[in-house]
């Protein structure tokens, strides 16, 4: 199966670097979340096109990008001094135990059919005390989400495939929907204690540039916020 994120890396790196959903409403609210980072040691998984990688680097943390596109980390290599790493999400994480403070990755978990793994690394690669903070679609609203392959119920895991507009074309993008329990009971497994759900509005200037995006936003979320503290 294609990765429209190797295929169509430069249009997704222009499409969100600037598209609302992402500029305007989910990196703001992941780097809100995420809090001080200044001196701190920060992995973010799956840093795509490193927009949010240049942010925490602006704002004083020694940043890791890691990602599987290698059309993206070339672009994000572009962005900061972050250090980058091509890597597939599926295998063991590159990195000693207990490496960072922080773990952030927005709008990735999402593509993985089961998160038990990659947060078992997340885990490995915390300190104690460390805290993992991601963005995720929100389970309620991808649920009814017109896939184009049919699907299950909202209290079952299954493959949604979507259609986005890059540049000029129209992609077929798959990612998986997740009940909310799944995903606590991952991270609870991974031994990582949730600490915060958070479901953003969008930024105001929004209702400006986009208002029947705003409209959308503010009567229902589109991604959902989570953040967990390694325990021990």
């Amino acid at each position: 199966m294609s990765d429209p994120y190797v295929e169509h890396g430069a249009a997704y790196a222009a499409h969100n670097a600037v598209a609302p959903y992402n500029a305007l409403y989910e990196r703001p609210a992941l780097l809100e979340l995420a809090g001080d980072v200044a001196g701190l040691d920060v992995l973010d998984l799956g840093c795509g096109p490193g927009v949010t990688t240049a942010a925490l680097v602006g704002r004083g943390a020694r940043v890791t990008g890691v990602d599987g596109s290698a059309p993206l980390v070339a672009h994000a290599q572009g962005l900061s001094d972050a250090a980058f790493v091509v890597h597939d999400l599926a295998a063991p994480l590159p990195f000693p135990p207990t490496t960072f403070d922080l773990v952030v990755s927005g709008l990735v978990l999402h593509y993985l059919p089961d998160w038990s793994a990659v947060l078992g690394e997340v885990a490995r690669v915390l300190r104690p005390g460390g805290r993992l903070v991601a963005s995720v679609h929100h389970p309620l609203t991808d649920v009814d989400i017109p896939s184009l392959e049919p699907h299950g119920t909202y209290l079952e895991s299954y493959r949604v495939a979507d259609t986005w507009r890059l540049g000029d074309e129209d992609v077929v993008v798959r990612f998986f929907h997740h009940p909310l329990g799944a995903m606590t009971a991952w991270i609870a497994g991974a031994g990582l204690a949730l600490t915060d759900l958070v479901e953003p509005r969008p930024q105001a200037v929004m209702a400006e540039r986009d208002p029947e995006a705003y409209a959308r936003l503010t009567a229902r979320p589109a991604f959902l916020l989570l953040a967990a503290r390694r325990v021990g």
